[in-house]
């Protein structure tokens, strides 16, 4: 199989260079830079918005912040979020990994998707209330103009979860658009299309523009019993036979149904837009569906089809700018609605359930007001100052439900009761509002340095106050910009989602009525709730210093130090007692104990021509350590190497890439082993089909297997999570 789609790969790279007239050049983007005959400023330096909401360059900003234009993504071959970040420094994405998220992801060595806030144009995308986020393919980049990654704690302006730092997709505008599929290994598909369209203009004013994304992929992925046979073993010999095992703690098998194997993944985005001068009103829409079973022990779950963990979120906003008529200030109002829900699909299949259908639901309600004032209270001394106000109404992550919640009635009259009982089941119905403001001066130019200061007040009705302050100092010493050094401090606050807080699974048995147990019940586990948590908070302290080596290479070294207190974990407590039950062991999430992380990476991006040939190498090494509650910090590999280059000859771009990541834990200390991966990725404008595009994306290249560090939810995880072996992609794009 590896060698036919290597054959099918060379067959369309020569097909490519076949068609390819002798001199032709690449077609410049419409709007854009001829990616193709860059230079590194060009690449490194395009003005972000994400780090201060006023538009800077990344050198500028006081911040470690970084800028992926859309023609760098294209030559890259990356196709959702995901695939970026794993190509950021001081990013780890443990693919593959987690029942609920799918994919986790560690920034500077703090785990948890949940502590990054992701944006598209501005407009949060992730969930307000901090509700579990799968980061797959439901986060497209088909045509964008380009993503802002800034590290680092960002609460001083966005206010909670902005933790481990902000991710702003900005998407293209403007008449046009590109459309395109893709096929390849383990029935991987993908099809999307994204057009634009301006309205005539009239007595000088800008007609009214509109534009549409949509995109849709799947994959039934593959089948990992075949390609890990010693970590599926029980998988391709008792599960056969119809036996798994009846918990992590009683290797007794019990008899359940032989399924076909089934670990596929969905998702879907749309984003569509209209604007009119100053005034745009949009909607943001994704879903994304895989397996509840991943990197599970097969002894203790169902890899089938039914067993899914499914996601749907949305945003409908509106915004307006104003400026003064003599530009001395400007004002920005945002008004957005988010909904996210855990479909009543999600459904487990495991030891914990007794090997019966779990389903799960949660539902969350965000309506969001925010105004923000630009201004110069003197010249050369610009502020920014802001006010919000967010209303959330949830119903949190749910215990198991013995079958599917139907969301258009009362929960009362659906009859829910905890597993092996007829206690019925405790839903909660919270609301609870945040009222925010903030407050961001920049100084003039002290020497050849400025400092921006900021500071942001929050109160939430479930958990009270918090302030969160940053600050930044940024000196060029040269007069051409060829040096700039910061030196940065900053918070951050983590909310403690209605998902900790309200958290409860378990189950009972029967036993005799008697003066200890009175109900006829027992638990031998359960989960419990817990309201009294307090927010997370993060001090980091960083240094980068950026050198321009002439105008073809640039290195950028960035330390940082950062420690988390008030720390939410996952707790047992001892023996207790839920609903009048004897529990024999209580868990609870609890603010306790901390977490310091320390490291930082070394960069490297260049951009040179040789000939007829140009060059944009990049790479970076990233030092990441620490320790959380006196322990090895998990999903975490101290020693991380991210390389490629992309060759361009005129419409053909190469790029091979490269990770390395040494060893690394899992939540329960066990070593994961280090490994190395290589994909290449090419890409082929055709002159002669004007607007045509293909391409091919391999994965894996030498087949290696390898493992990230699991996240199962508890003891029944794999010690490592299986990744896919080699697999290719081929696809087209028509540009019209």
């Amino acid at each position: 199989m590896q060698r036919k789609y290597l054959a099918l790969g060379a067959a369309l790279c020569w097909a490519a260079l076949a068609a390819r007239p002798a001199r032709a050049q690449a077609e410049p983007p419409a709007g854009g830079v001829d990616f193709f005959q860059a230079t590194l400023g060009d690449i490194l330096d395009t003005p972000l918005l994400a780090a201060s909401y006023a538009p800077e360059r990344p050198s500028d900003a006081a911040a470690t912040a970084y800028v992926v234009t859309g023609e760098t993504i294209r030559k890259r071959g990356y196709e959702t979020l995901v695939d970026l970040l794993d190509d950021m420094p001081q990013f780890q994405v443990q693919r593959n990994s987690d029942v609920r998220r799918l994919n986790l992801l560690s920034v500077r060595g703090i785990p948890d998707n949940e502590r990054l806030v992701i944006l598209y144009d501005g407009v949060r995308v992730t969930p307000p209330t901090g509700d579990l986020l799968s980061i797959a393919g439901q986060f497209s980049l088909r045509d964008v103009q380009r993503v802002e990654v800034v590290l680092g704690p960002m609460s001083s302006v966005y206010g909670a979860d902005a933790f481990s730092g902000v991710v702003n997709v900005v998407t293209r505008a403007g008449a046009g658009g590109r459309a395109g599929g893709e096929y390849g290994s383990f029935s991987a598909r993908a099809a999307g299309v994204s057009a634009g369209t301006r309205l005539a203009e009239g007595d000088g004013a800008r007609g009214p523009e509109a534009s549409l994304t949509f995109e849709a992929r799947a994959a039934a992925n593959p089948k990992l019993p075949d390609y890990y046979k010693s970590d599926y073993a029980w998988y391709n010999g008792q599960y056969q036979a119809g036996l798994a095992q009846k918990a992590y703690y009683d290797p007794t098998p019990v008899a359940v149904p032989v399924r076909r194997y089934d670990a596929r993944q969905d998702s879907s985005f749309l984003n569509a837009r209209l604007s009119l001068d100053d005034f745009e009103v949009g909607l943001i829409k994704m879903g994304e569906s895989h397996s509840s079973s991943i990197g599970v022990k097969p002894e203790l779950t169902l890899y089938a089809k039914d067993a899914r963990f499914a996601t749907e979120y949305w945003t409908g906003y509106a915004r307006h700018s104003y400026s003064a008529p003599d530009d001395s200030w400007k004002l920005n109002t945002l008004i957005s609605h988010y909904s996210y829900r855990i479909l009543p699909e999600t459904e487990f299949i495991n030891s914990f359930s007794g090997y019966a259908p779990a389903y799960k639901y949660a539902d969350s309600q965000t309506s969001y007001i925010e105004e923000v004032l630009s201004f110069e209270p003197v010249a050369e001394f610009p502020a920014l100052v802001g006010v919000s106000y967010q209303q959330n109404s949830v119903l949190p992550y749910t215990s198991d439900l013995g079958h599917k919640f139907d969301p258009g009635e009362s929960t009362a009259s659906q009859n829910f009761v905890y597993s092996g009982s007829t206690i019925p089941v405790d839903f909660y119905s919270l609301d609870y509002s945040n009222t925010g403001a903030f407050l961001r001066l920049q100084t003039r130019e002290l020497g050849r340095a400025v400092l921006s200061v900021g500071l942001r007040y929050d109160y939430n009705t479930a958990y009270g106050a918090t302030w969160n302050p940053r600050a930044g100092l940024v000196w060029k010493p040269g007069e051409e910009d060829h040096t700039v050094v910061k030196a940065l401090y900053g918070e951050a606050y983590l909310a403690p989602s209605p998902f900790y807080t309200h958290k409860h699974f378990g189950s009972f048995y029967a036993v005799p009525i008697t003066v200890s147990d009175p109900t006829g019940y027992r638990s031998a586990f359960f989960h419990v709730p817990n309201e009294d948590l307090e927010p997370e908070k993060v001090r980091s302290a960083e240094l980068s210093v950026a050198q321009d080596l002439g105008h073809e290479l640039r290195f950028t070294l960035n330390p940082y130090y950062t420690k988390v207190d008030r720390l939410i974990q996952d707790v047992v407590t001892g023996p207790g007692v839920f609903h009048g039950v004897n529990v024999d062991s209580i868990e609870m999430a609890k603010n306790q104990g901390t977490m310091e992380t320390y490291g930082g990476s070394l960069r490297a991006d260049g951009a040179a021509r040789f000939g007829r040939w140009s060059f944009e190498p990049w790479g970076a090494y990233t030092y990441s350590e620490g320790h959380i509650s006196g322990k090895p910090l998990p999903f975490n590999s101290r020693h991380v190497v991210q390389a490629g280059v992309t060759a361009l000859h005129a419409g053909l771009a190469l790029t091979p890439k490269m990770l390395y990541r040494s060893a690394s834990r899992d939540q329960d200390g066990v070593r994961v082993p280090q490994f190395v991966t290589f994909d290449l990725y090419a890409r082929y404008n055709c002159h002669r089909v004007r607007g045509l595009t293909v391409f091919l994306q391999l994965k894996n290249l030498l087949d290696r297997r390898y493992y990230n560090a699991a996240y199962g939810g508890g003891a029944d995880h794999l010690d490592g999570a299986p990744q896919d072996p080699f697999s290719a992609q081929a696809g087209a794009s028509y540009k019209f």
